[in-house]
């Protein structure tokens, strides 16, 4: 009963707090993962407060790094897919034409180089100090986080359906034809098909898929329930 009074104070983010849960094991990595729009990173700051010295890495800014390093290779040796992102990076395949093939190729394509920094990273984050982080972003699918899914560590994958994927859309772009158009809910749906595809290949107690249809408040409880009961975590005395 202790951790369930904890995690239904999670639907009172206004209310002060210290964070209510710590890690099992220090050096654990979480990562959360799931189409554009699916409500990654309105969660993930939730979880990360919520659990002690935990800090929130997204994606964002590993490609950033993934940019930096391609801009001072050889210009024949750089990869123009740092430049696009998941729902358009087809445009670097082949001859750049759609198809949901090549949409699929291209999001794979560009997720492996925009996470090709984590070869470095990771094995580095204790000697800067910060031992559990929490990843997120489109980014990681399945296949590149599985070599990571060692220890402690997890995989949420965040899903959603057609109607609130649309709704989410008109909320953050509007009427902005061209984002609406790249940002397609044909496209996200096929990402988010592809991204449930590759988990098939992660074990049952290392990966968690939570439905993000309600209140993200909902949400965030179900991902910390999950690694409680993986004793991933546990409360704070």
């Amino acid at each position: 009963m202790f951790g369930v009074s904890k995690i239904e104070r999670l639907n009172h983010p206004g209310l002060a707090r210290s964070p209510e849960y710590r890690f099992t094991r220090q050096g654990t990595l979480v990562f959360i993962t799931g189409a554009p729009l699916s409500g990654k990173s309105t969660i993930a700051p939730l979880i990360t407060s919520s659990i002690e010295n935990c800090t929130l890495q997204s994606m964002d800014i590993i490609r950033l790094v993934a940019q930096e390093i391609e801009s001072h290779k050889p210009e024949a040796e750089r990869s123009l897919l740092v430049n696009y992102g998941s729902c358009d990076s087809y445009v670097a395949i082949g001859d750049g034409s759609y198809s949901p093939q090549n949409l699929i190729i291209g999001f794979n394509a560009y997720s492996e180089i925009v996470c090709s920094p984590l070869r470095n990273i990771i094995p580095k984050l204790e000697v800067q100090g910060e031992q559990n982080v929490l990843f997120e972003g489109v980014q990681l699918t399945p296949s590149i986080v599985a070599p990571y899914l060692i220890g402690n560590n997890r995989l949420v994958v965040v899903t959603s359906n057609a109607q609130q994927l649309e709704s989410n859309r008109r909320k953050i772009f509007g009427d902005n034809v061209e984002l609406n158009k790249r940002y397609s809910t044909d496209k996200l749906l096929l990402l988010q098909d592809e991204i449930i595809r590759q988990s098939r290949q992660v074990s049952k107690n290392r990966l968690f898929y939570v439905n993000n249809t309600g209140d993200f408040r909902n949400t965030t409880t179900q991902v910390i329930q999950f690694m409680l009961k993986t004793d991933t975590i546990e409360p704070v005395s």
